[in-house]
């Protein structure tokens, strides 16, 4: 199986850390998360701090960016980045170690009763609208702009066949790989023609909303991490990601009796949700068949075509 991060062990991180923090620093060591960085932990003057190492420094200018005009303004538990450079030919931030652990970590038990909080910190994220300081659909540049005229464009043009930068090439994996051209394409289908049912309000989505990205202290939801695929676009987004991978939290109808309880609804509820949950879900048919994990792919397929029979 193929890997997306960049070479480094915990004793090149200490060697990069005592370069950029000086040799003050102690209890250094990994932090597993995500596909495209590598991560660690460690403590300086008695204060716990997260390090980033990246091949594209862009994504770490964007967590910046978020806390700054999002999390700071809303008191959102999203972690300050204190500094952005270069490790060498690596890209590297530092941000506050977030108090808790990934709720994906916990007992079912304890993810249960985090549950009712992390609805409370979601139900206050959607209503960030993007506001007049900001323009367009889609993934977020660090500057805080996005590049498409509408939410159905971004959906769409996120698999256009020419691509720079990861997905260059992408669809050569039709023909390199597991990756079914037939079963692709037919879902596309399916997505594009639900996106009709998103709102033209723009809001702040995190993008990959799911257990791994959160961390909980007791019953409380600690932090919401990981912002780099952040966007604007429709809320209900962020309910198909957690859904998708946690379909046995019920979130969606557990979200859905909040909002009711509230006096208020979110019209097109379902065309939404399974929108979104196509679209990650042949992302990631793609994605795992770049990285040639088959398994990851067959569990991918079989959940999508699970909700769609629903």
């Amino acid at each position: 199986m193929k890997s997306f991060k960049p070479e480094m062990d915990t004793d090149a991180a200490i060697s990069h850390l005592r370069a950029i923090e000086g040799e003050h620093i102690t209890n250094v060591s990994p932090i597993e998360m995500g596909e495209l960085s590598r991560v660690f932990r460690y403590e300086k003057d008695g204060k716990a701090y997260v390090i980033h190492f990246k091949d594209n420094r862009d994504s770490l200018e964007k967590e910046r960016w978020i806390h700054d005009r999002y999390g700071a303004v809303y008191g959102l538990p999203v972690p300050k980045v204190y500094k952005i450079g270069n490790a060498g030919t690596i890209h590297y931030s530092i941000s506050d170690q977030m108090p808790g652990v990934p709720i994906s970590t916990l007992q079912p038990t304890s993810i249960r009763q985090v549950i009712p909080d992390l609805i409370g910190q979601y139900l206050r994220l959607h209503r960030i609208t993007a506001g007049n300081n900001s323009e367009g659909y889609g993934w977020i540049t660090p500057e805080g702009k996005a590049a498409h005229g509408t939410w159905t464009d971004y959906l769409k043009a996120t698999f256009d066949k020419d691509q720079g930068g990861f997905y260059e090439g992408w669809t050569e994996l039709f023909d390199s790989s597991f990756l079914e051209k037939d079963v692709f394409y037919s879902l596309y289908d399916k997505m594009v023609e639900l996106a009709a049912y998103a709102p033209q309000e723009r809001y702040l989505v995190h993008g990959d909303f799911h257990l791994g990205n959160m961390l909980a202290a007791e019953d409380q939801v600690s932090g919401i991490v990981d912002w780099e695929m952040a966007m604007y676009g429709d809320f209900m987004f962020d309910v198909a990601v957690m859904d998708l991978w946690a379909p046995q939290l019920e979130f969606p109808k557990r979200l859905k009796m909040a909002v009711e309880q509230q006096g208020d609804d979110i019209p097109h509820f379902r065309e939404r949700l399974l929108c979104y949950q196509i679209f990650k879900g042949i992302d990631g048919l793609r994605f795992y068949a770049k990285k040639d994990h088959e398994p990851s792919y067959r569990f991918m397929k079989e959940r999508i075509m699970s909700l769609l029979s629903e």
